[in-house]
């Protein structure tokens, strides 16, 4: 291992914005390695150190993986990032791991983790989570605006050079806001270590790193919090409302912002999931935005509205739902941006307002 100049990790998750990626990728840089190539959607970037050591980063997504075969790249470390729960594991995934011969850093706390090695006697298995029965778990966990814990390695490590790493425990710091971003950074230190990195350069990159645009992004946090986070189904806002849970802020402002390709099943599922949530988080008020005029969701949300005390606004046009949310922001507050690619430029009329 030692005399090879190009070492390949492969992180394999289920969006193209993969936070565990973007993670190693910083931590690589602040130690000194620099970006030679990336393509044309950022998924496979190349770095290199000033002794020539080339670390080949490959952002996987599960359709992808049978391209990859085909390539028969011998990856030195593949980090499984999925903590979405899955019935069934795709045979394409079953047969990318069977054929894994280095180290497979594996998310513990998803139910299908252990499925992937069937078949698969030669690879060295890392497990992460907040599970005590893997081999890389977090400790006093402090999650709120921001995300304080303790990286635990719980038994010896072995690296890519062969050096050991004897059990150790140092607390990490995180801007950033969600629990799955622990998960994320959990396996961003894991490949870091296996690679011999410096501790230090690992902590001070995790503690500089900013959520991905419409990923949990915090834009701003001062008098007041501002969140964005894209949101395409359901399911994205139950999971939002979950994180956002975990905040501290007195109040909510939601600007909700939905094209037309949600439909009308999709919407009034989404009112609901918000009026569900709305006593629980403290929503105080709730904008919809959308770019065109739609009379049916007009007349939907008035009906759905009737008989309720809730307060909400419509409008049609982004700029003034935003001045309209900044008006009624009140100190501690937290304006909570969730919706479709509508919702795009909201982080530039935002700046733009408050500066």
């Amino acid at each position: 291992m030692q005399d090879e100049k190009m070492s390949f990790i492969g992180i394999v998750g289920n969006s193209r914005t993969n936070m565990a990626f973007y993670m190693i990728k910083s931590i690589f840089i602040k130690a000194g390695f620099s970006p030679i190539y990336s393509n044309d959607n950022d998924s496979i970037i190349i770095l290199k150190s000033e002794k020539d050591r080339q670390i080949g980063l490959i952002n996987i997504m599960p359709k992808d993986l049978k391209s990859i075969l085909n390539l028969k790249l011998n990856f030195n470390i593949v980090v499984y990032t999925n903590i979405v729960q899955e019935e069934k594991t795709d045979d394409v995934i079953l047969k990318f791991f069977s054929s894994l011969k280095n180290v497979i850093i594996l998310n513990m706390d998803e139910s299908n983790c252990m499925n992937l090695l069937k078949g698969n006697d030669k690879a060295l298995v890392m497990t992460y989570g907040l599970n005590n029965k893997a081999t890389i778990t977090a400790s006093s966990l402090d999650i709120g605006n921001s995300i304080a814990f303790n990286y635990c390695l719980q038994r010896e490590l072995l690296t890519v050079f062969d050096n050991k790493i004897e059990p150790l425990e140092f607390p990490v710091n995180l801007n950033l806001i969600g629990k799955e971003n622990i998960y994320n950074s959990l396996a961003a230190i894991s490949v870091a270590l296996c690679f011999g990195l410096d501790i230090n350069t690992i902590r001070e990159t995790l503690a500089e790193m900013r959520g991905l645009e419409r990923n949990m992004e915090k834009i701003y946090d001062n008098k007041f919090m501002i969140i964005d986070n894209k949101c395409i189904n359901p399911i994205d806002y139950n999971l939002t409302f979950e994180t956002v849970q975990h905040l501290k802020y007195k109040s909510i402002i939601l600007l909700n912002g939905m094209g037309i390709d949600f439909g009308d099943d999709n919407f009034k599922k989404i009112i609901d999931i918000i009026l569900n949530w709305s006593s629980i988080l403290g929503i105080k008020n709730v904008l919809f935005y959308f770019d065109k005029k739609y009379k049916s969701i007009e007349e939907s949300i008035e009906k759905i509205f009737l008989n309720t005390d809730f307060s909400y606004n419509v409008f049609f046009s982004l700029s003034d739902s935003i001045r309209y949310c900044l008006k009624i922001l009140n100190d501690d507050d937290l304006l909570l941006i969730m919706g479709d690619d509508i919702l795009n430029g909201s982080k530039d009329i935002l700046l733009k307002e408050l500066s």
